[in-house]
């Protein structure tokens, strides 16, 4: 599975972030994807000063469709938050999103903050942290926009999509 599609699309993800955060004077350091095991998070970051240590999760995904929120699997969730809470390391967790053509996320703190959006029809109020089917949602409205991606990213992340054609043109 080292190359299938969804684990090609989240390595190109963390390579634009660990970019970004170069560019942006911090120091990434990832997970050896040589050894084709679950790690418990995907970039150890250190501040420019090298003081400071944060842990980056990267996700290669666009917002759902009908709602306007994002997520990631329930029991990746409570990995992070464990890590947060025993090595006392803030999570930041980034979306990289080929749809909205923009890398965003916020600090775990923040997206477990309590709130009520609407769906995007604005038919159904939702209450998030949501957890449905394993997964847990935030919307987007909680996120703060990191940087723009590139025509190039884009691409790149679109071919590597892995939902169907029907979801993509509805």
């Amino acid at each position: 599975m080292l190359n299938g599609k969804p684990v090609r699309k989240g390595k190109l993800a963390e390579q634009i972030v660990g970019d970004w955060l170069r560019e942006k004077g911090y120091i990434p350091y990832f997970y050896d994807d040589l050894i084709d095991k679950a790690h418990p998070f995907d970039i150890l970051v250190a501040s420019k000063d090298k003081k400071g240590l944060l842990i980056v999760e990267v996700k290669g995904k666009p917002a759902r469709k009908w709602y306007a929120d994002t997520g990631v699997n329930q029991s990746n969730f409570l990995d992070y938050s464990h890590i947060r809470e025993k090595y006392k390391i803030p999570v930041f967790i980034a979306f990289v999103d080929e749809d909205i053509k923009q890398i965003y996320g916020n600090w775990l703190l923040k997206l477990e903050k309590p709130r009520e959006e609407y769906n995007r029809e604005h038919t159904k109020k939702i209450r998030y942290p949501l957890v449905d089917k394993k997964i847990r949602y935030w919307p987007v409205s909680c996120m703060i926009k990191i940087a723009d991606l590139t025509n190039e990213q884009v691409e790149k992340l679109e071919e590597l999509s892995t939902r169907s054609e029907k979801y993509k043109n509805n």
